[in-house]
Order: C-alpha cells, then sequence, then structure tokens
C-alpha cells in the first residue's frame, strides 16, 4: 500500500503506540522524521509534544518532512481551554494550522472534532485485545493507568480516597520525562510494566477510574474497557460520549468522594461485563482504508498523471481507413492545421478498400495496406503502428477531424511518462456524448481509474507510446467486427499498469453520425451489441463484461490451495465466482475444467485450508483500491495473499477478514449427502 506511517518518538509513548499499531494492521511503509520518504501520501500520527519543543515548531518540522506529499494527521492531544489560556492559544494555532493543510484530518472523538475549523473525520480509538483475567481484584483498591503527569488526576484521586474507608490508590505507570520529582503522598507507583504485566496489575484494581482534569481521547480508558472493567470517569464532553458507547461500563463523575464510597459498596462494580463491542484494531485500520481510498485513490491506484512535458514531440498519426476518401482529405487537413511544432507523420492503415487512398501532404505520408477480410480495425492499427517511426503514437479514426492543439495536447502526457494512455475529448455535431461526459465528471477525466474505466478508452481519440503499445501487443487483432477492440485494449493497458488521462483540450470532430444514430433498424444494432458483448466476455475476465454461471477457458481469480485441503473447501472456493482452483489434484476434481494450472488477473494464495471469506467481492475491491497487493489476515494472523495482476504499491495492505476452516464431516459420503 502506497501510505508512507511517519513514525516518531519512543515506543512505549501512546501516540507513537497507536501509529506503530496502524501501521501493523494496516500495511504501508515507514520512515522516520530524517527520513527519504518514498513518492506518495504520508500519514502522520501527531502531537506536538513529539514532533519539537514547541507547538509552532512541531507543525513545521511536519510540513518540511511532507513537502511535496499529499498527507493525512491523526491529531491526539487535541488542545482544551483547561490547559491555561496561553498554552491553549499557541497549541490551538498550531494544531488549526495543520489541519488546514492536511489533505485528511481525523481524531479520536467529536468532541475533539469540534474543537477543528475545517473537515474533520472521526474514528474512535480502538479496544485493545485483552488477554483472560490472571487474577481477581484486591478489594479497595483504586486504580490510575498512565503516565503520571499534573492534571492526570492522581492527586484528585490520592485526596478523595483518603476520604473513603479502606482505600489504596495505585498508579500503574511511571512518571512522564519532566515530571520525575512530582510527588503523590499516600500513592503506590508501580513504574514502567510491560504490556503483559499491565495487564496483570489491571486484574488486581477493584475500582478503575480515569480522572483527567482535561482530556478528549484516552488509551487508558480504552484498554479498562477492552477488559470488560466498569470505570468511574471525570465529567467531559468526551467522557459523556464514551458512556454513550458503552453505557454498561462508564460512570461519569462529579464528585469524586461520593463516587468512589459508591463503587467500593457496590459487589457489582468489580464484575466485568460480558459482552463488549467489536470495535479493535481490524475495525480502526480498515475505517482508515476507507478514508485513503477516498481521499488518495488515484495514489494508491498508481494513477497519478505526470507533469505534462511542453517540449514539442514527433508524432506518428495511424488512420484506419475503409472506403471514405472525403473524410480522409478533411481528417488529413485537420492534421496539417495543428501547428505542432514537432515532426509529424501520417499512416494510412487500409483496412482492404476497394480503391488504396492516393493522398497528397505536406506532411509525410504512409500508406499500408490489408486484404478485406471483414471488419479488421484493430489488425489496420496495429498494422499502421508497424509502420510508425516515433514514440508517440496517436490514434484517429477515418472521419474523425482533430482541431488545432490536438497533437500537441495529447503527446504532452506521452513525452513526460511512456506509460500514459490519453483519451482525448470526441465531439458530435459540437456535442460530447452524455455518457462520456457523465465519465469525465465521475472520474474527474480518469484520475479516478479503476479497473472498469477500461469501458472508457475511445480508440478513434486515443494517445500512447508506442514502448507501452509493443508491451501489450497493441490490440487484439482476432476481434472482427465492429466495436470492443478498444475496450479490451484499454483493460490490458490497465492491467498493465497504464495510466489513464482524458484531456478536455485535445478536441476532434466526428464527422459521421454515432452508432446509435448510424445503426438501424433496433434488430441490427441489438445483433451488432450483443456480438461485441459475446466477444469481450471470453476476453475480459472482470464481472461487469461475464455473466456469472458459465464456465470460461479463462477464469478471473485463481486460487492456490495448500496440499491438505480437504474437498468441501476446493469446492467452497469452486462456488465463489468466477475462480480456478490449482491444486490440490482430487480425483474428485479430474474432469472438472475449473480445476488445475492457470493464470488469472486476480491470483489468492493461502497458506491453511480455509474457506472463501463471505464478504470475498469486497476484499477484492479493497485490495484493488489500495494497490493491487494484500495480506489476509484473520484471527491476527496472516493466512494468504491476494495479487492483482496490475500491483502499483511498495508494501502490501493488510486486509482483515473472516475465514475458517471446513467445520463439517471429512467423510465425504456424509458432505454428499447432508447427514
Amino acid at each position: 500500500m502506497n501510505i508512507t506511517h511517519l513514525l516518531v518518538g519512543p515506543a512505549e509513548h501512546g501516540v507513537t503506540e497507536y501509529a506503530q499499531l496502524l501501521a501493523d494492521h494496516s500495511g504501508g511503509l515507514r520512515a522516520g522524521l530524517e527520513d527519504t520518504l518514498h513518492p506518495g501520501p504520508i500519514h502522520v500520527t501527531f502531537t506536538d509534544h513529539l514532533f519539537g519543543p514547541d507547538p509552532e515548531s512541531a507543525v513545521d518540522a511536519v510540513l518540511a518532512a511532507v513537502e511535496g506529499h499529499p498527507f493525512s494527521v491523526s491529531f491526539h492531544d487535541v488542545p482544551q481551554p483547561e490547559e491555561g489560556l496561553e498554552r491553549f492559544e499557541r497549541r490551538s494555532n498550531a494544531y488549526q494550522r495543520l489541519a488546514r493543510m492536511a489533505d485528511l484530518s481525523v481524531t479520536n472523538s467529536f468532541h475533539e472534532a469540534s474543537f477543528f475549523d475545517s473537515d474533520i473525520h472521526v474514528i474512535a480509538l480502538p479496544l485493545p485485545e485483552a488477554p483472560d483475567p490472571a487474577s481477581t481484584p484486591d478489594p479497595g483498591t483504586v486504580g490510575v493507568l498512565g503516565f503520571i503527569y499534573p492534571g492526570k488526576g492522581h492527586e484528585t484521586i490520592a485526596t478523595a480516597a483518603r476520604q473513603v474507608d479502606g482505600l489504596s490508590v495505585r498508579a500503574l505507570g511511571t512518571y512522564s520525562l519532566g515530571h520525575e520529582n512530582m510527588e503523590l503522598p499516600g500513592v503506590e507507583v508501580t513504574g514502567y510494566l510491560s504490556d503483559a504485566d499491565l495487564w496483570a496489575e489491571m486484574d488486581r484494581i477493584a475500582i478503575p477510574v480515569c480522572a483527567h482534569r482535561h482530556f478528549s481521547a484516552s488509551g487508558s480508558l480504552m484498554r479498562w474497557l477492552a477488559a470488560g472493567r466498569r470505570v468511574l470517569v471525570a465529567d467531559s464532553d468526551y467522557a459523556r460520549e464514551v458512556a454513550a458507547n458503552h453505557p454498561e461500563q462508564v460512570v461519569v463523575v462529579n464528585d469524586w468522594p461520593s463516587a468512589l464510597a459508591e463503587a467500593a459498596k457496590d459487589p457489582e462494580f468489580t464484575q466485568r461485563v460480558n459482552t463488549l463491542p467489536t470495535w479493535g484494531w481490524q475495525e480502526v485500520s480498515t475505517s482508515w482504508q476507507d478514508l485513503w481510498i477516498t481521499h488518495f485513490g488515484p495514489w494508491l491506484r498508481g494513477n497519478i498523471p505526470p507533469s505534462p512535458v511542453d517540449d514539442p514531440a514527433a508524432v506518428s498519426v495511424v488512420i484506419p481507413y475503409y472506403n471514405d476518401f472525403d473524410s480522409l482529405k478533411k481528417v488529413i487537413a485537420g492534421i496539417e492545421k495543428n501547428n505542432h511544432e514537432g515532426n509529424v507523420e501520417i499512416i494510412i492503415a487500409d483496412d482492404g478498400s476497394d480503391v488504396p487512398p492516393e493522398v497528397t501532404s505536406t506532411l509525410p505520408i504512409t500508406v499500408v495496406r490489408q486484404e478485406d477480410q471483414g471488419f479488421r480495425a484493430a489488425a489496420a492499427r496495429n498494422l499502421g503502428a508497424r509502420a510508425a517511426s516515433h514514440e508517440v503514437l496517436v490514434f484517429l479514426d477515418g472521419d474523425t477531424v482533430p482541431r488545432p492543439g490536438y497533437l500537441s495536447a495529447m503527446s504532452r502526457w506521452i513525452t513526460a511518462d511512456p506509460r500514459s494512455v490519453v483519451v482525448g475529448t470526441r465531439l458530435q455535431d459540437g456535442v460530447e456524448p452524455q455518457w462520456l461526459r457523465d465519465a469525465w465528471e465521475y472520474t474527474r477525466h480518469l484520475r479516478l481509474s479503476d479497473d472498469t474505466s477500461w469501458r472508457f478508452i475511445i480508440s478513434s481519440v486515443l494517445g500512447t507510446s508506442k514502448q507501452l503499445f509493443s508491451q501489450v501487443n497493441g490490440f487484439d487483432e482476432t476481434m472482427i467486427g465492429y466495436g470492443g477492440e478498444d475496450w479490451e485494449f484499454g483493460w490490458r493497458l490497465w492491467n498493465t499498469g497504464a495510466i489513464f488521462i482524458h484531456d478536455p483540450e485535445a478536441v476532434a470532430d466526428h464527422l459521421e453520425p454515432e452508432w446509435d444514430v448510424r445503426v438501424q433498424p433496433e434488430m441490427d444494432k441489438l445483433a451488432q451489441k450483443n456480438a461485441e458483448s459475446i466477444a469481450l466476455a471470453s476476453r475480459i475476465t472482470h464481472p461487469i463484461a461475464r455473466p456469472s454461471g458459465v464456465f470460461f477457458e479463462q477464469q478471473d481469480i485463481v486460487v492456490s490451495l495448500p496440499g491438505n485441503t480437504p474437498e468441501p473447501v476446493v469446492t467452497a472456493w469452486l462456488q465463489a465466482g468466477d475462480v480456478r482452483v490449482v491444486s490440490p489434484m482430487s480425483e474428485l476434481f479430474q474432469a472438472d475444467p475449473r480445476v488445475g494450472f492457470a493464470t488469472g488477473r486476480i491470483s489468492i494464495e493461502l497458506s491453511q485450508p480455509l474457506c472463501p471469506p463471505t464478504d470475498l467481492a469486497e476484499c477484492l475491491l479493497r485490495v484493488e483500491q489500495l494497490g493491487g497487493h494484500g495480506v489476509l489476515r484473520y484471527k491476527n494472523r496472516n493466512v494468504g495473499q491476494i495479487r492483482y495482476k496490475r500491483i502499483t504499491c511498495q508494501t502490501p495492505a493488510i486486509i482483515h477478514t473472516q475465514m475458517h476452516p471446513w467445520q463439517g464431516s471429512l467423510r465425504l459420503e456424509r458432505w454428499f449427502a447432508s447427514w
């Protein structure tokens, strides 16, 4: 996944721990403040205390590190008025500035989000995974969890506890840096505890408390909740927000002596809550991935257009042609008037016309011919491309006239990056078809392309590099008849890693009526489109291009299973969609054409014999959105990988899913007969 996590601070710091765990559970690269960052989005888990000696310096350090990158920020220790007016103002200005600069800002609570002037998303802190209790609480113990510093509430709790008979206060943690000399009379301080020891010490506490004078998110509170404990929490907007989500566990407190006394005499207070809400790192990291997909989709999918190059490139214009000399002359005249400063050659690829075209021009013209064996536009374009001298290939149909500036607009992207595939703007009577206008709007001119955007590759106004064209072996020459060859070409280009671009400044006029008007009657139109759909179904394996339940020579998904996989698991995968299973080779599947070696657009490799997840389609979509490579994680264990042909990420994303081994009988006769 092309997200780089900027990790700053000691591992034991709560904010640093959050950053590390988010990287562990979501995937991506990791870097420090002084490292050279990989191109692409950066994620910053921010509290000013970790990034600089003062709030402004901390923000300066972040902005210097992420300069030139899109970036997201998880805000922690959000400023509050209770800190004091001067400190609050200094921190407020810094936090607001960073939020305005960020492409995506997130807090852990709605209370924190209300502080900011800019748009803020909310992802609540996760409940950590708590071990089973190791001991029962010691009667009368009051526990404060986490680093010790002024305002955390240790003094408040110690004072209140002295007013209630039989209570003792324990601080589970050590002093925060700079506060080692803080005096806490009557409080037992454990010092630093390892994670396992901390859980064990929490088990010994009878009355958990969170008594911060001001806090807006609390990892220590999440720990108590994850352990199923009831907690006394100082009243605040944040405390009430958490109480609404955990009504059985959070007791909001305004009077500490009374609250401690009530808890001490309530035998149920120390009992654990049996049913806990599911909100752990799996849910938190998935929520972050959802936001990254929305805000950084082109980066994650590897579809960031290059910076266009203004230097005029040499261009080969390829024009498939058949028996329409008048239109061809207009197309050539349009190329001549294009005012392109680089070298231009015209290649006419004649698809078996009755009379070969004889054209004169101020530009070099080459005519190549093939026999008339039906409508073979794909083969004609390939024939023309093979004759091209220049690296930039621009395809125009024989009835599509480019306006001035067309060649410069198309070639500037391809010169900048040979992976660029540029679609121009094709007008019909001065207007672009509505379906294309809709496509450019919701894909932001193909910047938001995905694995279905091959539908917007239009060969009549298309540009590629000769390098990329050769890499995918050009158009599919086996496609004979009108339509579909450009979609199939776009499909292979996308899976190869091409960058799709629509340039509204590359304008050409289509002389003939649109296909929908030109082809009549409706039965002919229906027959032509259905023939196109059938031709594409065997070539494009994406689910939107073929019907379910039909077996094709090539499946979309290829699943590799370990050798000890029981037959019911193999069958479950075969029933999960357009799937081929390459192993194991049980005799049960000898005649099944979907079992055996193959390659597909999507490969799934499992290290354990697990049934497909119920959310397989969502898992596959998430992997595609995050760069084409994902590690499947089930119950915090990596159990396999998903790889697309198009992989644009440096490291895999972590995909949390619900997979399970076969739970039924291993006696096949029982499975066959369902008894």
